[in-house]
């Protein structure tokens, strides 16, 4: 399931459960593209008037920008969650013989 989806409500359950994603990484990502968007949003307030005419362009380029970072900073909440899944996971795998504890250390080498 892509994280970036969920509603809010969801994403802000799943992220306070013991659930190993999202986590810390999607959360700092999702907040990073809240964040860019409310650039976006200053941005789209400026252009088209008057006052800002001298700066539009300008203006317009900063938010072309800032709608690639805030398409990346997406990407990551999702991306993080595939990548934290799998050491979650590793971490999970049981230790208690030799055999265990070297099939353990392989997969969480493999993880990280």
């Amino acid at each position: 399931m892509d994280l970036t989806q969920l509603s809010c409500e969801d994403f802000l359950s799943r992220l306070a459960s013991k659930a190993p994603a999202p986590g810390g990484g999607g959360a700092a990502a999702l907040v990073g593209a809240a964040g860019v968007a409310l650039g976006n949003m200053v941005g789209n307030l400026t252009t088209g008037k008057k006052k800002y005419a001298a700066v539009e362009e300008e203006i317009l380029a900063l938010n072309a920008r800032a709608e690639a970072l805030r398409k990346r900073l997406e990407a990551l909440v999702q991306a993080d969650a595939d990548a934290f899944t799998p050491l979650a996971a590793a971490y999970g795998l049981p230790r208690e013989t030799p055999e265990q504890q070297a099939r353990k250390a392989a997969v969480l080498a493999e993880a990280l």
